[in-house]
């Protein structure tokens, strides 16, 4: 079953719209579900995209080493899931809550104030925005490597069973974790509707995410 995280107000960021950010651990089957949605007409903006919002394949997102091509990322994201809600819901392959997770995989508390610090300040200015709901889809760290064999990489926290460990830890309450270094940003994504999902087959996944992007 959905497990589903208490909502809060937002101390002072505007609301997007009906975005609806699909989180969780890779190999779980989140991007092959936003593709699948996109394939059927729904409004998807991919995990990472250009500048002009094509979604760039797996295989040529930036080096685990280029950090700020990985925040960029998250900036130029915002700015299409801005644009695209006006038309209607949109899904989100991930945003920027995936670069705190990423140093909370690390074990670096150092990294995590201080990306926790860049995102608050990009919301304050209106360059990042908080969804309406994040679906986080979990996968045991064992089943997450299985899945990705074919494209781990040595340097990645995510291709180690310690780093995805870390990874799961984050991902069961995201806004607690955050809130031990950054209270302020804790707050602002409590505004979110959080909705945690076990070890599920691809149909469930897409069956919730519909709900979520349909609920008025």
């Amino acid at each position: 079953m959905s497990r589903t995280f208490p909502r809060r107000s937002s101390s002072h960021h505007a609301r997007l719209g009906r975005l609806v950010v699909l989180e969780g651990m890779p190999g779980s089957g989140k991007t092959t579900t936003a593709s699948t949605l996109a394939a059927v007409g729904y409004a998807v903006v991919g995990e990472y995209v250009t500048p002009g919002g094509i979604t760039i394949p797996v295989p040529h997102h930036p080096h685990v080493g280029d950090d700020d091509a990985h925040q960029a990322n998250w900036l130029i994201k915002h700015r299409h899931v801005t644009s695209a809600c006006h038309g209607g819901p949109v899904l989100s392959d991930r945003d920027w809550l995936s670069a705190l997770a990423y140093a909370a995989s690390l074990g670096d508390q150092a990294l995590l104030a201080n990306r926790a610090s860049w995102a608050y300040g990009h919301l304050a200015l209106g360059h990042l925005g908080v969804p309406d709901a994040y679906l986080i889809v979990a996968c045991s760290p064992q089943t997450s490597l299985a899945r990705r064999a074919d494209r781990l990489t040595p340097d990645h926290p995510w291709s180690t069973p310690s780093g995805l460990a870390r990874l799961a830890d984050f991902y069961t309450d995201p806004p607690a974790v955050i809130g031990r270094t950054h209270p302020a940003l804790a707050a602002e994504l409590r505004a979110a509707s959080w909705h945690r999902l076990p070890a599920v087959d691809l149909a469930t996944i897409r069956q919730h995410v519909t709900s979520l992007l349909t609920t008025p």
